[in-house]
């Protein structure tokens, strides 16, 4: 069990550092952002559709899209709450002050859901929220938040994207400095996106497999694996790496 006053120590120290509270805040902000604009080109791709093509139009898939972004923010938030200690010379300070490396590890994880969970939910229900306003204003087909599909991307959104933050974190243990983890969750986050030119053995397995791909095609019902298989490959990515992150810094100095 955390902690109550580990977890205070670590707030206060999110806090005081100012590019984390601006990224929690520009998470929300692009959220609703690319919300308007893919709710925009929804509405504009629908006007050209034909009668057939309409009845296959999927309006939370499109104003969803910026989820691809807002995951990469989010990681990069779980990063800082542990690789700005280590930029700033402070782990060590941390570190004698709690007596435990699995302590401040666990207190660092449970700081990460706690300040990810709400931003996660801000930004998902603001990006859901202004895409079907953006797109009923335009006399395009939208999804009420009773719908199935729409309650899930509510509930189940900020929750994968709450793990990619204790995923980013994880990072940040193992690699210590910002960039080089930054850079990492960024790169392995847009693979997906990346794997149209790949050969189709490797763009099929990256389509199906890839962690954060299974995790978002379950929320849009789209996935090639069970719901339980989806969400758990998901869920078992972010919990090795973050077992490799506690192992990594039980044996190495800071």
């Amino acid at each position: 069990m955390i902690e109550t006053a580990l977890l205070r120590a670590e707030w206060t120290k999110f806090a005081s550092i100012r590019a984390t509270m601006v990224l929690s805040l520009a998470a929300v902000a692009v959220s609703g952002a690319f919300g308007w604009l893919f709710g925009n080109a929804g509405a504009t791709e629908y006007a050209e559709l034909t009668a057939q093509e309409r009845l296959d139009f999927q309006p939370l898939d499109m104003s969803m899209r910026g989820v691809f972004i807002a995951q990469l923010l989010i990681a990069a938030l779980g990063v800082l709450i542990t690789s700005s200690e280590y930029g700033s010379g402070t782990m060590r300070a941390s570190l004698a002050a709690v007596g435990a490396r699995g302590r401040l590890l666990a207190a660092k994880a449970g700081l990460t859901v706690l300040t990810a969970l709400p931003v996660s939910v801000a930004a998902i229900w603001l990006m859901y929220t202004i895409g079907q306003v953006t797109l009923a204003a335009n006399g395009v087909p939208y999804v009420m938040p009773g719908d199935p599909a729409a309650l899930r991307m509510l509930l189940l959104g900020p929750v994968v994207l709450a793990l990619l933050a204790l995923f980013g974190m994880a990072l940040g243990f193992l690699l210590r400095t910002t960039a080089s983890a930054v850079n990492t969750a960024t790169a392995f986050l847009l693979v997906p996106i990346l794997a149209s030119p790949s050969p189709a053995p490797v763009r099929d397995f990256i389509q199906t497999f890839w962690p954060n791909t299974t995790a978002f095609q379950a929320l849009s019902g789209t996935s090639a694996l069970p719901p339980v298989v989806a969400y758990g490959l998901f869920i078992a990515f972010v919990a090795v790496l973050v077992v490799a992150a506690f192992v990594r810094f039980k044996q190495r100095d800071v």
